[in-house]
Order: structure tokens, then sequence, then C-alpha cells
């Protein structure tokens, strides 16, 4: 199957998309648009299949942010000024339940990584941060997240980072982004 990641597009067909996740679910179908073209607050990108260009098989959400130079273990952030820092908010990654296991999902980070890349370059911008589901925290580790302190247990996500940094180096190394290069 060959796909295509690209912006989502106003005809695009999301109504029956379902990664089993109502929240994911619902944000593609009632506010990804809106918040895109409307009221700028995110962009998403969505994977479809090159036969059938205007199913979206998966998406993630990209918006700006920042959070505290405390929130972030002191190693990654030695040396910075005590203000917020500028972020990349990855508010969303999901894939319908149809296509999971096909590689849809590193291939939606893999570009979601090179975007931060290409904005980082642009703007001022630190790191990638994620709320990832618990059971999803392994899954992010291993394209080299970290979690962060101070989210407690029975909270439904764990906040994630990843120093796009280390995504640089990995570039210059030959490595594919969606590689840990920690």
């Amino acid at each position: 199957m060959g796909v295509i990641i690209r912006r989502l597009q106003e005809d695009d067909v999301v109504k029956n998309f379902d990664c089993k996740d109502e929240v994911l679910n619902n944000y593609l179908k009632k506010h990804a648009w809106t918040n895109q073209q409307k009221i700028a607050i995110g962009v998403t990108y969505v994977v479809v299949d090159e036969s059938a260009p205007r199913i979206v098989l998966g998406y993630f959400t990209l918006a700006t942010s920042a959070i505290p130079r405390d929130s972030f273990p002191r190693k990654h952030v030695r040396g910075l000024p005590r203000y917020d820092l500028p972020l990349i908010l990855l508010a969303r990654l999901a894939v319908d339940y149809r296509f999971a296991g096909k590689g849809l999902g590193p291939q939606l980070l893999g570009e979601a990584f090179r975007i931060s890349v290409a904005v980082s370059e642009q703007v001022g911008c630190r790191c990638i941060i994620t709320d990832a589901y618990r059971d999803k925290v392994s899954w992010y580790a291993k394209y080299g997240f970290i979690p962060l302190e101070g989210g407690a247990e029975n909270q439904p996500t764990q906040r994630m980072f990843l120093d796009i940094r280390t995504l640089k180096a990995g570039d210059e190394h030959g490595e594919e982004p969606t590689q840990s290069a920690t």
C-alpha cells in the first residue's frame, strides 16, 4: 500500500475513521478542520492510501506551546534562561484500527519529526512534547521521548518530551527520524 502524508483538506473523508478511541475520533471528525482553518490553533496531517486519496487512515495534529523550564529534568535545561520553553505540541496521533500494525503510526510520527525540525530552523523551539496515554508510553519511549516528572499515576496521560537537537543529530548521522537517537 503506497501512502501519502499531507495536510488535512476540507473534503477528506473522516466520517468512518475509527481508532477505537472516541476522543481521538471526535477530534478528527468535529474539530480538526476548524482548529486548522478557522481558528488557527493546530494543523492536522493525514495519511491516505494513494489509491483512495480522500479516505483518512490516520492523522496527527501539531501546535505550538510552551511549558515552564522547571518542568524538565535539570540536565536537559542546564544553561537555559529561566522562562517558559517554546515547543511543538504533538497534540494528537491516531491510526484507524483497520490499518493498525501496517507501520502508519511510525510514518506519521516520522513526518511530525520532519516538520518539527523544519519549524525549529525558522522559530525558537526546543522540543516536541506530547501527552501519551499510559499504555502508549513505551511506544513513544522507543522513539526517544522521555517522561516528565510530576505526572500523577492516576492521570490518564503521561507528559513526554523529545529534544529537537536529538532529531537533528540523528539527521546528521543519516538515521531515520523515527529511530531513537538516545
